[in-house]
């Protein structure tokens, strides 16, 4: 989903292709914005795994903690490093 159509009070009646940033620091503003949206998607989907109870799961929890160890604040980095290992571990996939 685009984010004109996530926040409808953005304006989109100009034709340029990115209407609703208009200036160098509204483009810092949505690039701020992005980062911690992210970075809160990340820590929502860790969250979520490290409280799961499956004994299965363990080893991608443990795994998973590892990461977000080894990159402190840093969620969307420990997240991206878990799937990489898991794809690693998988042979190319991470499913």
């Amino acid at each position: 989903m685009s984010a004109e159509r996530m926040f409808e009070f953005i304006p989109c009646d100009d034709p340029d292709p990115d209407p609703w940033v208009e200036s160098a620091a509204a483009t810092a503003e949505v690039r701020q914005f992005a980062r911690e949206s992210l970075r809160w998607q990340a820590q929502e989907i860790i969250d979520e795994v490290l409280g799961g109870t499956d004994p299965g799961e363990e080893l991608a929890r443990a795994r998973l903690r590892r990461c977000v160890a080894q990159n402190p604040g840093r969620p969307e980095r420990a997240l991206l490093q878990q799937l990489m290992v898991n794809r690693d571990h998988h042979g190319g996939s991470t499913l």
